[in-house]
């Protein structure tokens, strides 16, 4: 056997040593991989001080063709019934998102909201449609927050106003002659809050002990998380939803603001709008002239040829609401609502 001289030995050695360290120098500068168990640290959501409520982000309406069981008891039934215009539909939810200072609505909300003038037969149970009215408050992080402002210790603090501006009839009608407190000519809007906040209390009523039965706020307690709204006349309009603070209380010589005209506790002394967006609104017939659509005979559409003159004006209104001249598929909505229509066991009631 060779023998190695040692300074072949040396220069051997040396190069081995030279390749592992440059070896390992190069897998030191590769990224170290991800273990499979370690996640992102997630910054937690900013927590309100104390005293402070969630800021809210995200506000949800949500309307529901109803009737009335009692002055603030509203029985809301789903319909199932497949519709040619969504806009006909008897449920509407509209998402407002919070961009710095102003309100968007989402998109896929409706861009506006079409109604029917209210009949009644002199009593409050008879008065239909009644357009059941849901918000909800979110914060930041999408956890909803109506329970902070329902809260017993700060509720008399807050409330929703809904107010209607630029308001016009349709071509074709009478021009209406419209100030801010002629809005009860207009439009009426109950307040049904409840405590607590989000419980029904009729069902309450059936199935609870009276010492625990959920109880709606009185008048001097309006919030306006749950309503509704009845139109008086037929007419289009914009029509604002506004939620206010007012630290030194919402009530002016212990009576509260109307649904349509806030305070001073609210527009001055402290007071501060939380949210604020508006719809425009097409109330476009009466409730006579709807059920006759909905009762066709035999169930096919009535032809604009077969309607009397003053229904032949609201069915032009409905067709400028819609934004379509396609008459035979808005009569065939109708019948379709008819027909879709829950039973009156189920549904959700306030």
């Amino acid at each position: 056997m060779k023998k190695i001289s040692s300074t072949a030995r040396a220069l051997a050695l040396l190069f081995v040593g030279a390749s592992l360290f440059a070896s390992c120098a190069k897998k030191s500068d590769e990224p170290k991989p991800t273990p499979p168990d370690k996640k992102e640290d997630v910054k937690p959501t900013p927590k309100p001080k104390e005293g402070e409520l969630p800021e809210i982000t995200k506000v949800v309406l949500r309307f529901g063709e109803s009737h009335l069981h009692s002055k603030k008891g509203i029985h809301y039934i789903p319909n199932n019934a497949k519709l040619n215009f969504s806009l006909l539909s008897q449920e509407q939810i509209m998402t407002f998102v919070k961009q710095g200072d102003s309100w968007q609505l989402e998109k896929g909300s409706p861009e506006r909201f079409i109604g029917t003038e209210m009949m009644s037969y002199g009593t409050v149970t008879s008065a239909a449609p009644d357009y059941a009215l849901w918000v909800n408050y979110y914060d930041a992080s999408g956890k909803l927050v109506n329970g902070a402002y329902a809260d017993p210790k700060v509720r008399s603090q807050y409330q929703l106003f809904i107010y209607p501006s630029d308001v016009k009839a349709f071509d074709g009608d009478e021009p209406i002659d419209f100030t801010i407190d002629k809005t009860p000519e207009l439009m009426h809007y109950e307040y049904c809050d409840s405590d607590p906040w989000d419980k029904s209390v009729q069902k309450s009523r059936k199935q609870d002990p009276e010492d625990k039965q959920a109880k709606f706020l009185p008048d001097t307690e309006p919030i306006g998380m749950k309503g509704y709204l009845q139109f008086k006349k037929i007419s289009k309009f914009n029509l604002h939803f506004v939620f206010y603070h007012a630290p030194k209380g919402k009530l002016v010589d212990d009576q509260p603001a109307p649904f349509y005209a806030p305070n001073k506790n609210f527009t001055s002394e402290g007071g501060k709008k939380l949210f604020e967006a508006s719809v425009p609104f097409f109330v476009c017939g009466t409730r006579e002239f709807t059920d006759e659509l909905k009762s066709a005979p035999e169930n096919k559409p009535l032809d604009l040829n077969d309607l009397r003159s003053d229904y032949l004006k609201m069915a032009n209104h409905l067709m400028e609401a819609l934004g379509t001249k396609e008459w035979l598929k808005v009569a065939a909505d109708f019948i379709s609502l008819y027909n879709g229509t829950g039973a009156e066991s189920g549904g959700e009631e306030y």
